[in-house]
């Protein structure tokens, strides 16, 4: 909390924030004021991530861990939670605080395995059963979010970063599974509901501060959650590869108050909605895509800018929120 005071004119001058999507541009109300000065006195999340981590993670959507023990499962998790199933890990890879990782396929409970022709839940478990208490490689997109960073167990350790989506999973014996034609919206909406979600946009507040070779994250905010439906706005100027085929770009969601706020957008190679957004690039207006569905994160590349202009001192982030994107609900 010692970078607070110093912290607070920063963040009052981001709200309500704007990147050139936003037109036109406002100044912050007196009630805005009032609730991020409320906010920042609040008693943050914090957790830390290694630099080298950041950078890794800033080069690429994807990034793929090597070593990474498989220490628990859940079970595969109706449509009404998140329809995934959890391994819960960690890896020599991550010493972050905490240093536990959770890797998340999407849509273990709506959608065949790999290589299967109809959905089964015994399939997940049974793989489940194959890789715990083996060390596997596994790529995914690296999801930054304070949700469970105390009091989690074997499936779900004390966690800030998830691999989420899990994309590909390569056992002990080099066998490859890939989950990345899973990645869907399909029928599903998310846990959070439009207003809760809104508030998260609105309310997060995040300041880095770097201590030796690690980023301390201190994360303002009140309820967070993970998937939801949001409408997206994107500038197709800013989209770009990271050259795996994955895209990443600015963005902003439109509140239903008429607020707009600024996001960082992520697309995954491999999906569908990734090549809808590849064929974007061309054109020379934002677009809407309407309603889609979103996994809430911290932006990598974000935290690791303003870990580089610390100095050991608390530096607010502008726009944290990175939306990991999978398309428009059926």
């Amino acid at each position: 909390m010692a970078g607070i005071a110093t912290l607070l004119p920063l963040a009052l001058s981001l709200i309500p924030g704007a990147l050139a999507l936003r037109q036109p541009a406002t100044t912050p109300t007196e009630e805005e004021i009032q609730a991020t000065a409320k906010i920042l006195k609040s008693t943050p999340k914090e957790f830390s991530i290694p630099i080298g981590n950041l950078q890794q993670w800033s080069n690429t959507v994807l990034v793929t861990l090597d070593k990474v023990k498989i220490e628990g499962n859940s079970g595969v998790h109706l449509e009404d939670a998140d329809c995934e199933i959890h391994f819960g890990a960690h890896t020599p890879g991550f010493k972050g605080d905490p240093d536990g990782l959770v890797l998340e396929p999407m849509n273990a409970c709506s959608l065949p395995f790999p290589g299967q022709e109809e959905q089964k839940n015994s399939d997940y478990l049974n793989f489940a059963k194959q890789i715990k208490g083996t060390e596997v490689k596994a790529t995914g997109v690296p999801r930054i979010w304070p949700e469970h960073l105390h009091g989690g167990g074997d499936s779900n350790p004390d966690h800030a970063v998830e691999l989420h989506p899990l994309t590909l999973v390569v056992d002990a014996n080099g066998h490859p599974t890939d989950f990345a034609e899973n990645l869907s919206a399909g029928e599903f909406r998310g846990g959070v509901s439009s207003p809760t979600a809104q508030k998260i946009l609105k309310s997060t507040r995040v300041a880095v501060t770097r201590t030796g070779n690690n980023a301390v994250i201190d994360f303002f905010g009140g309820q967070i959650g993970n998937f939801t439906v949001l409408e997206v706005q994107i500038d197709p100027k800013t989209i770009s590869t990271d050259g795996q085929n994955s895209f990443r770009m600015d963005g902003q969601v439109l509140l239903d108050d008429g607020d707009a706020i600024p996001v960082h957008v992520v697309t995954i190679a491999g999906s569908p909605f990734n090549n809808a957004v590849d064929k974007l690039r061309s054109r020379k207006n934002i677009v809407n895509l309407g309603e889609v569905l979103v996994l809430f994160s911290l932006s990598p590349k974000d935290l690791l800018d303003a870990a580089g202009k610390s100095n050991g001192k608390a530096v607010a982030v502008e726009h944290p929120i990175q939306l990991i994107l999978y398309g428009p609900p059926d």
